[in-house]
């Protein structure tokens, strides 16, 4: 339905944090002429967070509350992808993504619905509330990013996509929800809204976290980053053996002497393209491994929480 929206919030042991989430919702939406069913994917929580969601109910009468839990535990981005699968039989064509601690703005969803024609939408990261080092981090990382795959990453899972991006995103499956984005062919609209503390306060995200991450949306690209790590390598050789020809040149046909600093370069050289299509070779058997994992949990790794409080639109 065109006035019916799927929102889709992963969340782990958010405790109180995802009422807090629920309600911030309510409040920004209620009085809007949309119905929106709300998927709450708990991601296998140690805590309470599965019973909280079970006796949550919205007293606004276009809100949903849909809850889904995984069976086992797959991280954000594989709770991210059995959202997507579970609202994929909802009756819905626009769907929204969004974290469930807070730090993504619920009042950006207003603005989402006004592009309500694009394939993509994606809420650019304002201002952040991490510290220096993590920003300094966060920028190289989107520098290295964008000389990689000529692309900008300035935007995180915060977003709203149509059933035909859903359908792209659950067939081929992905690592990284963003960067996978990044990549889709269609229009593509942007908005921009600070990231918003986190409501159990400081965010989980540290700098090790978005080292991880970084190498995550970095295998999206995996072709790209294994293609410049081919053409380093011819680079390499190229140079290698023009520097041998060079060396045996004035070897054979001349009386200068041979300079130490010749034969370490070459040396240096040598192992550079070795190492370079070491990678090469180690990031084509990732591939494989990573394309392996993602055929496998296509399958839904879910189970409808049970929950006493539901509003059924027609």
């Amino acid at each position: 339905m065109d006035n019916h929206y799927a929102i889709i919030a992963p969340c782990f042991n958010e405790n109180e944090i995802i009422i807090q989430f629920l309600h911030s919702l309510e409040d920004t939406l209620q009085n809007l002429p949309y119905h929106f069913t709300v998927v709450v994917v708990n991601d296998c929580s140690t805590d309470n967070t599965a019973d909280l969601l079970a006796k949550f109910s919205f007293g606004a009468k276009n809100m949903n509350l849909d809850p889904i839990s995984l069976r086992v535990n797959l991280g954000h981005q594989g709770a991210i992808y059995q959202g997507l699968l579970y609202a994929k039989s909802l009756d819905v064509e626009k769907f929204i993504v969004m974290d469930s601690d807070g730090e993504d703005d619920p009042h950006a969803i207003l603005s989402l619905l006004v592009h309500r024609e694009a394939d993509v939408v994606h809420v650019v990261r304002g201002k952040r509330n991490e510290g220096l080092f993590f920003k300094v981090a966060y920028f190289f990382y989107k520098a290295i990013f964008k000389a990689i795959t000529h692309r900008d990453m300035n935007f995180g899972n915060f977003c709203m996509i149509n059933r035909r991006v859903l359908e792209a995103a659950t067939h081929s499956s992905f690592i990284h929800f963003a960067a996978f984005l990044s990549k889709v062919r269609g229009s593509h609209d942007y908005i921009t809204f600070d990231r918003l503390k986190r409501l159990g306060g400081q965010s989980k995200m540290k700098t090790t976290g978005l080292v991880y991450h970084a190498f995550k949306s970095l295998t999206e690209y995996a072709e790209d980053l294994l293609m410049l790590f081919l053409k380093l390598f011819i680079v390499l050789t190229t140079a290698f053996v023009g520097l041998i020809g060079y060396i045996f040149y004035q070897k054979l046909f001349t009386d200068n002497a041979i300079l130490g600093w010749a034969s370490t370069m070459s040396v240096g050289l040598f192992n550079t393209a070795l190492i370079s299509i070491g990678f090469y070779v180690i990031g084509i058997i990732l591939l494989n491994i990573s394309h392996y994992r993602n055929t496998t949990l296509r399958e839904p790794l879910y189970d409808k929480l049970a929950h006493r409080f539901e509003h059924h639109y027609k």
